[in-house]
This record gives C-alpha cells, sequence and structure tokens, in this order.
C-alpha cells in the first residue's frame, strides 16, 4: 500500500493538500479521481510513499484516510507546468495548492476524460517531440519598440519557428489584447493561429484545443496564462506581450503575477523567452543590467506619436488669469472643463468626429470627507473609501466600494464623529457625464448649441465583457459622439478617436504609490495609441517629467531620472519588497504589530498603519520589508538566486489574517 499526497483540482482554493492511500504504484504528476466532501473530483499527486515508511505518523492521524478511486490513464498536464505552478506558490507565499487551482482552467477540469482522449490519441504526433536540449539556460530577452515594429518582428519569428517545426505561445493579459494581436498576425497562418482566452463558449474552447493538439504543423497560440496548461510539447518560444499591463496581476489573493509564471515555465521548457511592449516596466528596462537580459532591438525611448498634438491646460492658471482682470471670477463656480477644451470638443462634434473623456475613476466623488472631524468615509466591511455612485436610472445616489461591492446608505453618517456635514471630493465618470449632457443641453456659447450622442464607460455602466463591447460599438458608429470612460475603455476600443481628453488626470497624483510616474507614462501612452489629432491634458501638474517626456517625443530621461529615484530610496527594481497587511480590532493590531515586529527583527521592517488607519473598531497594520533582489526570487527568474529560507519560514507562519503581497503595487 501506498500513501499520496494530492493537489485537489476542485471548485475554490483548499488550504492545504490531501492524502489518500492507494495500491498501485502512482508516480508523482499523475492525475487521480478522489473522494471530497461526497464529491467526486480530480487531483494531482505531489509524492508518494510506501505505508510502511509512514506506520507511527498514520496511527496517530485524526482521519481514517480515504482511497483513491481511479487513476487516470494519462496527465495532460505537463510536467514543468506543474512544477511551475509549485514554484509560483513558494515565490507569492500561498497555500501549496492554490496556483494550479488558479492556472488550470475549470473547464479543463470538467472535461478531463475528453482533453485525455484527445492527448492521447496525438500524443505520437511530432509536436510532442521536443528537442530542446535540457539544461541549456534559457534566452531571455527584451523587446522595447513601438507595436507596429514588435508586429514586424514577431512575423519574423513565428515563420522561423514553424520552419523549425516549432510553437510559439504568445501571454496576453485581457481579450481586448488577444483580438488585437490576432488581427495583426493572422494573415497568412490562419490555419495555424489560436486565440483562446476563458470568455469564450465551453464547446468553442474544447474545440480549440483539440485542434492545437491534433496540428502536427507548428502553432501559434494567443492566450491569457491559464491556457499554458495545454501541453504542446514543441513549445520553443513563450512571449509576454503589453508586459507593462496590470490586468496581469491578480488583486484578491493570492495575488499571483502571471508574467512570472509564464517565465518560470519558459524556463523550464527551455524555451526563449520574451518580454515585449511599447514601454516596458521599469523593473523590466533595469533587468537588462541585473539579470543580463538581452536585447531584440536596442531599446527604442523615441515614440512614433508626431502626428498627434498634445496640449496641457491648467484650469486653475487659467481662471488665475482671468481673476486679475475681473475680481468677480473670485466666486466663480469650478468648472470641469475649461473653455479651450470646450472649444475642441465642439470642433470635433462639429466635423463629425469622436471623442473619449478619460476619468481615473468610476462614480459622482471619488471619496467622501467629513467636514467636521477630516475622516474619509470607508466600506464598514473592508475598510477601501467608499464612492459616490448616481444609481442606473439617474434617480438616487449610493454609496458603493469599488472593493468588495458593500452598498451604503446615501443618508449615512461620519462614523468616527456622528456628523451629517460630508462632502464629496475628486471627479468620477458620472460627474463628467452628467456635466456632458448638461453642457449640450444648455446655450452654451462655446458649443454653439450642437447636440451629440453621450456614453459612459466602466464597471457600473458595464458589468460584463459583451456589455463592454456593445457600448463601444455603438459609440464607434456614431459620428461626432462622446465616450466618458475609465482605464478600462482601452481594453475594448479598435477605432482611433480625434480627440480624447485627460478630464480628472491630477488627482493621479493624490495617489501614494511610488510608481505613479510610471502608471502616468502608460496612460499617456494607451490614450496616444487611441487618438488620431490631438490629446489634451487637463492638469495642475503641467511641468509633470512624464508629460514633459511624451511632449519632446523621448522617454529616456524619463526612465532615468525615476530609476535614479528608486535607486535612492530603495524601492523596486533595486531591491525587493514584501508587505504584509493585518486588519483586526484594536488590541488584536497591537498584538500583531509586536509579533511582526519581533519576528522580523532581522530584516528591519517599517511598520505603520494603513492609508486608512481605522474605520469604527477595525484598525489596518503594514509591515514592508526591503530585501536583496538575490535572496528572494528563483534561479528560473534570476541565476543564483534563492528563497532565503529563514524569512520563507517567518511569512508562510504568519497567522491567516495576514495577507503577503510580493512585489506589492503601493506600500500604504
Amino acid at each position: 500500500m501506498k500513501i499520496v499526497t494530492v493537489i485537489p483540482l476542485g471548485k475554490g482554493i483548499f488550504k492545504a493538500n490531501l492524502t489518500y492511500f492507494t495500491s498501485k504504484d502512482i508516480k508523482n504528476g499523475e492525475v487521480v479521481s478522489i473522494s471530497l466532501r461526497n464529491k467526486k473530483i480530480l487531483g494531482i499527486v505531489v509524492s508518494s510513499s510506501p505505508a510502511s515508511l509512514l506506520k507511527s505518523g498514520l496511527k496517530s492521524m485524526p482521519f481514517s484516510l480515504k482511497k483513491i478511486t481511479e487513476t487516470k490513464k494519462i496527465s495532460i498536464f505537463k510536467k514543468e507546468f506543474i512544477d511551475s505552478a509549485i514554484l509560483l506558490d513558494s515565490y507569492f507565499v500561498s497555500q501549496k495548492n492554490s496556483a494550479l487551482s488558479v492556472l488550470i482552467p475549470s473547464l479543463f477540469k470538467d472535461k478531463y476524460d475528453r482533453l485525455e482522449k484527445t492527448y492521447e490519441e496525438n500524443n505520437e504526433n511530432k509536436n510532442t517531440n521536443n528537442s530542446i536540449p535540457k539544461g541549456i539556460k534559457t534566452e531571455k530577452l527584451l523587446l522595447q519598440a513601438s507595436f507596429e515594429d514588435r508586429i514586424s518582428f514577431y512575423k519574423t519569428l513565428i515563420r522561423g519557428s514553424f520552419a523549425n517545426k516549432k510553437s510559439v505561445f504568445m501571454v496576453l493579459p485581457t481579450e481586448y489584447d488577444i483580438d488585437k494581436f490576432y488581427q495583426s498576425l493572422s494573415k497568412g497562418i490562419e490555419k495555424f493561429i489560436f486565440p483562446i482566452y476563458g470568455n469564450l463558449k465551453s464547446q468553442k474552447i474544447i474545440e480549440i484545443y483539440e485542434e492545437i493538439m491534433k496540428s502536427e504543423h507548428g502553432v501559434l497560440i494567443l492566450g491569457t496564462a491559464q491556457f499554458l496548461s495545454i501541453p504542446r510539447n514543441d513549445i520553443g518560444t513563450v512571449i509576454v506581450e503589453h508586459e507593462s499591463s496590470n490586468a496581469y496581476k491578480s488583486i484578491q489573493r493570492p495575488h499571483f503575477d502571471m508574467r512570472t509564471f509564464a517565465e518560470i515555465y519558459a524556463s523550464k521548457m527551455n524555451a526563449k523567452f520574451i518580454l515585449g511592449d511599447t514601454l516596458l516596466r521599469l523593473e523590466t528596462i533595469e533587468r537588462k543590467n541585473t539579470d543580463n537580459l538581452g536585447e531584440i532591438y536596442p531599446m527604442s525611448f523615441r515614440t512614433n506619436f508626431e502626428k498627434i498634438k498634445i496640449s496641457v491646460i491648467n484650469p486653475s492658471k487659467d481662471r488665475d488669469d482671468a481673476t486679475k482682470e475681473n475680481t468677480e471670477q473670485k466666486t466663480k463656480k469650478f468648472r470641469i472643463f475649461d473653455d479651450k477644451v470646450l472649444e475642441e470638443i465642439a470642433e470635433s462634434i462639429k466635423n463629425k468626429k469622436n471623442v473619449f473623456i478619460f476619468s481615473l475613476r468610476k462614480g459622482l466623488a471619488t471619496h467622501t470627507l467629513c467636514r467636521d472631524c477630516g475622516e474619509i468615509l470607508n466600506c464598514d466591511k473592508c475598510m477601501a473609501p467608499v464612492v459616490l455612485y448616481l444609481s442606473k436610472d439617474e434617480k438616487k445616489r449610493m454609496f458603493v466600494c469599488n472593493k468588495c461591492n458593500t452598498e451604503k446608505d446615501p443618508e449615512t453618517k461620519c462614523s468616527y464623529c456622528g456628523g451629517w456635514n460630508l462632502i464629496p471630493l475628486g471627479i468620477g465618470t458620472d460627474t463628467i457625464y452628467e456635466e456632458a449632457k448638461k453642457l449640450l443641453s444648455s446655450e452654451n456659447d462655446l458649443l454653439d448649441g450642437l447636440k451629440a450622442k453621450i456614453f459612459k464607460l466602466d464597471k457600473e455602466s458595464a458589468t460584463t465583457g459583451n456589455a463592454a463591447k456593445k457600448i463601444i460599438k455603438e459609440f464607434e458608429k456614431t459620428g461626432g459622439g462622446i465616450l466618458v470612460g475609465t482605464e478600462m475603455s482601452f481594453f475594448y476600443m479598435k477605432d482611433k478617436v480625434d480627440l480624447s481628453v485627460m478630464a480628472s488626470f491630477a488627482s493621479l497624483w493624490s495617489i501614494p504609490n511610488y510608481k505613479m510616474g510610471e502608471k502616468v507614462a502608460h496612460l499617456l501612452i494607451s490614450t496616444l495609441e487611441k487618438t488620431d489629432r490631438k490629446i489634451i491634458i487637463q492638469t495642475k501638474n503641467e511641468k509633470d517629467l512624464a508629460i514633459s517626456a511624451l511632449k519632446a517625443e523621448n522617454l529616456l530621461p524619463f526612465v532615468r531620472e525615476e530609476l535614479n529615484d528608486r535607486k535612492e530610496l530603495g524601492y523596486p527594481p533595486f531591491k525587493r519588497l514584501i508587505k504584509i497587511t493585518s486588519i483586526g480590532n484594536k488590541e488584536n493590531s497591537l498584538a500583531i504589530k509586536k509579533y511582526l515586529e519581533n519576528a522580523l527583527l532581522k530584516y528591519n521592517p517599517d511598520i505603520f498603519s494603513g492609508f486608512v488607519s481605522k474605520n469604527k473598531d477595525k484598525y489596518i497594520t503594514n509591515a514592508i520589508i526591503k530585501i536583496d533582489l538575490k535572496k528572494w526570487s528563483l534561479p528560473e527568474l534570476s541565476s543564483g538566486s534563492s528563497l532565503e529560507k529563514e524569512l520563507e519560514n517567518i511569512l508562510t507562519s504568519l497567522p491567516p489574517s495576514c495577507e503577503i503581497t510580493i512585489d506589492p503595487e503601493d506600500l500604504l
């Protein structure tokens, strides 16, 4: 008899691996059927030992071992895939079975027998003979260039791969990105290119899987990271495209970064690994020096947006100038749109051209402040600031938490002082949408009585991808329409607009994030890529380095200064950051603070309250560790690296209430 440890592949993430017994000779990596909570689910075997070696341990178990009900003939998951998922758990300090639960599509578990049959039938195909020699260091390359130049390179790479009987997997962050690259790369290889993502119908995903597995010719797979689980054995190149996208990193626990998984997997497969984007993340750019990553072309920091005019308007400055001429302007009400912006909008509408108005946040106001005590109105459940929204029927206002979707009564009082004197602050999509409607329906001289259809796109107006596509389709077929949207809009806009307006850009600098300069640069690039004639940025921060760099069509000074600042402050990419967050009552928060101070003493942690430190009886405690890169990395990511064992033991032994984030996007 053998005792086997199994990673369950049921729905959700299990807190621990499970133990079963069997009389069969089962090897690591095999797929089995197990009984769990009166249900039959799949599991992957990660260890197997003779029962005789564990005899004393078996007697002390507080439960009876169950028998494995079935052993599948073949595992459709490559050993390299399973090993990479286990390493991902270690790097991000998550439970041992979390990565496989996240990375294997639910459909692959539900339809395992059908996929197993497909795999078995095609197991003798040429695509299963991986001729890449083991032990060879993975070639890792950077490709920072315009979209057009990257597409040109990929076409050459794909042709060369097919000639060498190799396949290419391009990892992309969103369905929009997959469609964009499919349209650009599919010509001439329609039979060998396969876009695949989770929102496709189940039957369509199965059909694509079967076509990929049956093809004896090399294939190009365009997919999200989950579909790296497709067991093609001839993958010679793994590309992570639109590498800067924040969609690669999961917001919810565990905070996996799919770019990291793709790199680990490519290394395990001995496949060439490429990171590509118009502007790579600064961490990635610096890896050219720290990890000796190669360049496909010398990295380009010049931009190719010279046909698009970039105009920066400081509304408050213009109002100050007007005040000198007319003291009555002192009482003038704050306006969202500067007169110059309205003039440009009017020009586009007159010419039947579309306009995009960007807002950083959805809702009417991004946060609400108590005038009596200065407290910010937060969610009772998760403590995130609540956002003021206009209901879908536009008849009432309500507070909603963007993090957990909890609603608050619009007549709510301050949780700290009990006051009613609450004031909404910040500009959201609803506010801009309402202002645009009002301006177009009023006697405004600058708009000259123009009429335009106005659309709104954020997570409230479009709760599904199909709903977002419908809004964009209607907007893009409208001549002279206006779209008010958040960053989400970039994922769905296919056609360029005549004019883009960054209406609430100033609020970006109010967010406490050490990556904010980089965020600004990426937002501007995304907007420029969707604009045909002109972009207007309304901001008081006229001298922002990212804006100046794009206006000068050269991002190199911006990148150098950002990297220099981070080096001086000991931020990534020069140090690894590990963030620990705990929420509890006052007593628990004091206890966890003391515990973290003692447990992490060797690592000199910074321990402080969260950006929102308190909400009713709940307190946020943060701890930040800065550690040398080589002491918290993997050999697959950087040669000579490892996970420091002592720190790993401390982190894995922290209470469940402690949320651990490796490479956090913000520190507060």
